[in-house]
């Protein structure tokens, strides 16, 4: 009878081991795509020069540090004013956690904590990735090289509830077994209209794999909410764009959307960015405990991780005043300067040009994506 390794389960799922990351580097190395890609954050940088760093990537670590890190503060330098994080006297750093945080964009949430991690002495996360996004073989190999494990968006009922309880097993054994933090969005797909809400759909697969009471089971993961703010929302005129074509609840993609989001994402101006590491929901799960119905239970918590997401989300004056735009008042007039309010028009003016929509939907829906964290926190810790 054939022995078939634990891991041999996870393998649809799965970032590459070391010596997959290792073939995956060659072919990263030999893409003229790739190399058109870091040549851009890095001109100056000659073909041998790249294939000499290339080579010089000898394990995962190595990827993420001499790679992907070099990258990213290299966006950073270009795109953010200032990058900040707080909180981190909630984590240990010989301790592992599901880090579940709100979602405003597809790839800078999850990878400028990962900057942040590391800055702070602390290992990277595996990363949830969608399956729709891993369809590209570079995209796949870099994702998978920098701990990224795929989360399926698509399929039948039967097939998704069947991926879901993978990936509940998957996360679980991640960190029990692999010792591994894993970061986790609050929901599927970003938010549009900048009202981070979690999905019950996340704490329902996250308890699919337990085998204890929900509030054992939640507690073995050591949750951990992180609130990720932006000044400047990435793709704020692409998302009033997307709401704008959704019909009856759908909106269709159209072929490398997604790509040309990240893109898009990357090179425009991002501000003031702050991630704020919030407390472990541990010490909260006793409020689930007299609630009866498992989904009643799964509400709360989802509730719980909102509260404590809101609470810690970074107001910058854009908040401020698109809150007063959109309310017709002054109410946070203090908050901001007559100046920052001019900027901030000009620049709603300049993002709702690239979609040639200046109607009373579109100022709305550009609005609410700046206003409903300032709405979110006065509601739910007032």
């Amino acid at each position: 009878m054939q022995t078939i390794k634990i891991t041999d389960f996870y393998d649809e799922f799965r970032p590459y081991n070391e010596t997959e990351a290792l073939e995956a580097v060659k072919r990263i190395a030999e893409n003229n795509r790739f190399k058109q890609i870091f040549q851009y954050f890095f001109p100056k940088l000659t073909d041998k020069a790249f294939l000499q760093l290339m080579n010089s990537v000898h394990s995962i670590n190595d990827f993420q540090m001499k790679i992907m890190h070099q990258i990213a503060d290299q966006v950073i330098h270009n795109t953010i004013t200032e990058i900040k994080i707080s909180g981190l006297e909630h984590i240990n750093k010989n301790k592992h956690y599901v880090f579940i945080s709100n979602h405003r964009d597809i790839i800078w949430d999850a990878t400028l904590f990962q900057y942040l991690l590391v800055a702070n002495g602390f290992q990277t996360t595996e990363i949830t990735f969608g399956n729709n996004l891993m369809e590209d073989p570079l995209v796949l190999d870099i994702g998978k090289t920098n701990k990224m494990f795929k989360v399926y968006r698509k399929g039948t009922p039967k097939e998704l509830l069947k991926k879901t309880i993978q990936l509940s097993e998957y996360i679980r054994y991640t960190v029990f077994n692999k010792k591994q933090s894993v970061w986790i969005a609050q929901r599927g797909g970003r938010t549009k209209n900048g009202n981070d809400k979690t999905q019950s759909g996340v704490i329902k697969m996250l308890n699919a794999s337990g085998t204890k009471s929900f509030e054992e089971n939640m507690h073995e993961l050591n949750i951990i909410p992180l609130s990720v703010s932006y000044e400047f929302e990435p793709n704020d005129y692409l998302k009033v764009k997307e709401l704008l074509n959704t019909h009856n609840g759908k909106y269709e993609k159209a072929p490398d959307e997604d790509i040309n989001s990240i893109i898009d994402a990357t090179c425009n101006k991002k501000g003031y960015v702050h991630i704020a590491v919030g407390k472990s929901i541990n010490s909260s799960l006793h409020l689930t405990e007299k609630i009866s119905r498992t989904n009643l239970k799964v509400n709360k918590l989802a509730e719980i991780i909102d509260t404590e997401i809101y609470k810690n989300y970074h107001l910058f004056p854009n908040n401020y005043i698109a809150c007063d735009l959109l309310k017709k008042s002054e109410k946070y007039s203090k908050n901001y300067s007559k100046k920052e309010k001019e900027n901030f028009i000009a620049h709603k003016k300049e993002q709702l040009n690239k979609i040639n929509n200046h109607s009373e939907k579109a100022e709305k829906l550009f609005l609410e994506i700046y206003a409903n964290p300032v709405i979110n926190i006065n509601y739910k810790t007032d």
